[in-house]
């Protein structure tokens, strides 16, 4: 009995390192980007035209199918409903990944190591910081959350984005992270509704 219990609890830890239920939970069909630019945007309706509420990172989580209605699927992720076009995602019951993604830099203002250290960050920093989203990194295995100011195709523009926010903040404030595709946005803090909330795709 005690050598199950203890292959059960080790299967358990080896799904959690492997990232098993955070979107890519085992045995459920979801809806993957499969796209070579590394993201699918949703959208508000279903048409090209329409407003974007989100995106699916390529090689990220998954989102929930809801409805297929032509080439336009409804899908949920991290909360937000919208619609995907059907030729740049798959359906799978295992994380899809693709090789050679863009490189993409974002322009990180803080690290913290949990969710609780992200709402004090928000609740004391600026307001100017409102808004910001949070995306999730490994660092020696575990989960670290960095809230990134905007996200750059190049790195020149990356840095020159770091100028302008150190010039305000003080020289050393801001960090480059650089990432293979998209990384995984976790959180937005609410923000005032007269405020823009920066882009999840690279500037």
């Amino acid at each position: 009995m005690k050598r199950n219990v203890l292959i059960l609890m080790t299967i358990l830890i080896a799904c959690c390192l492997s990232g098993w239920g955070r979107g890519h939970q085992a045995g459920k069909t979801l809806v993957y980007s499969v796209a070579t630019d590394g993201f699918v945007n949703v959208r508000e309706a279903p048409n090209a035209s329409s407003s974007v509420v989100g995106v699916i990172a390529t090689n990220r989580s998954g989102a929930d199918l809801l409805s297929k209605n032509g080439k336009w699927w409804k899908v949920r992720i991290n909360g937000q409903v919208g619609y995907v076009n059907s030729r740049f995602v798959k359906l799978s019951s295992t994380p899809v990944k693709l090789k050679n993604l863009p490189i993409v830099h974002y322009v990180v203002i803080a690290t913290c190591e949990s969710m609780d250290e992200v709402h004090n960050f928000f609740y004391s920093g600026p307001d100017a910081f409102d808004g910001m989203p949070v995306y999730e990194d490994m660092v020696d295995g575990s989960a670290v959350y960095k809230i990134c100011y905007s996200c750059h195709s190049t790195l020149k523009g990356a840095k020159e984005t770091c100028k302008i926010i150190d010039d305000l903040f003080g020289e050393g404030f801001t960090k480059i992270w650089t990432t293979e595709g998209l990384a995984e946005c976790v959180f937005v803090h609410d923000a005032p509704s007269d405020e823009i909330v920066p882009p999840h795709t690279p500037q």
